[in-house]
């Protein structure tokens, strides 16, 4: 698929970035890869979808999930998500496609999202199966960035949405941020992330805030969130929000976890009933 296709040129140049510190580059070499567990039967491999490389997992042709990992927007890869998206995989008869995509500060916004798009365009164009578009915390944010993007271009929309702990407003003023008890993701490290990817760009730019765009025609969306956690309020907004569009929503709010619990406690029972939910909600798209 073209890069320069309409879809790509309605996005906002790309700009230079920043030189990550060397903090930031301790903290993104902690993210290790996770184990695939044989016993699931997904071959994994990596393939570039339009240029852009990517891990994918594969259990079967039911439906094609692009799941865009979370960090910050600054942080994560596709290795780490090996065993999640295995499971969700394995558990969907599926293929899960996990981008590559550039990070901050050194490719601010909208570099990321021009990644994910085009791995988006070449998956939509390449089968007529279901398609869902998934991501956790900044991941989520992206992928509703894309459905965003999509819908206001002539590029096929994704038949399913599926966010977990998503980021969705990078103004950080939920009172959430105030009130959460979980501190894997406080207001000072969101602030700090939202910085380094917009580097001057606007918070109020549907690509950056999807919270803040028109929601109409968003295809059928599972938001799960943490009760603990300072995103509840970016969940509770988006699934008010989506309502109000008459859009099909299934919010999951679990007690007593935290931001995005499934990846940090894979083997906890709320964790396992996590993913089984997701793979439902996927079974569920084009049936």
């Amino acid at each position: 698929m073209s890069t320069t296709s309409a879809l790509h040129q309605s996005l906002p140049a790309e700009r230079a970035g920043a030189p990550a510190s060397p903090e930031l580059r301790e903290r993104r070499a902690k993210f290790a890869a996770t184990e695939l567990d044989p016993a699931l039967g997904v071959t994994a491999g990596d393939a570039d979808f339009a240029g852009v490389p990517c891990r994918t997992l594969r259990a079967g042709d039911q439906a094609t999930v692009l799941y865009l990992h979370g960090g910050g927007y600054r942080m994560g890869s596709p290795e780490a998500y090996n065993a999640h998206a295995a499971a969700l995989a394995a558990g969907a008869a599926a293929t899960v496609v996990v981008p590559r995509y550039r990070l901050a500060p050194e490719n601010p916004f909208p570099a990321g999202l021009r990644d994910a798009l085009k791995v988006y365009e070449e998956l939509a164009s390449a089968t007529d199966g279901p398609i869902v578009v998934a991501g956790d915390s900044a991941g989520a944010g992206l992928a509703a960035a894309v459905v965003v993007a999509v819908g206001n271009s002539d590029v096929r929309t994704p038949d399913g949405l599926m966010l977990l702990s998503p980021w969705l407003d990078l103004h950080c003023s939920s009172p959430f941020y105030e009130t959460a008890t979980d501190v894997f993701f406080p207001l000072a490290s969101a602030e700090s992330a939202r910085d380094d990817y917009l580097q001057g760009a606007s918070a109020a730019d549907p690509l950056v805030s999807p919270l803040l765009a028109d929601h109409t025609g968003f295809p059928p969306t599972l938001i799960q969130v943490g009760g603990n956690e300072a995103l509840v309020g970016d969940g509770l907004s988006l699934t008010r929000a989506l309502a109000t569009a008459n859009i099909t929503c299934t919010l999951e709010v679990i007690a007593d976890q935290g931001h995005t619990w499934p990846l940090i406690y894979p083997d906890h029972g709320v964790s396992v009933a996590a993913i089984e939910s997701c793979v439902r909600f996927v079974r569920s798209i084009g049936v």
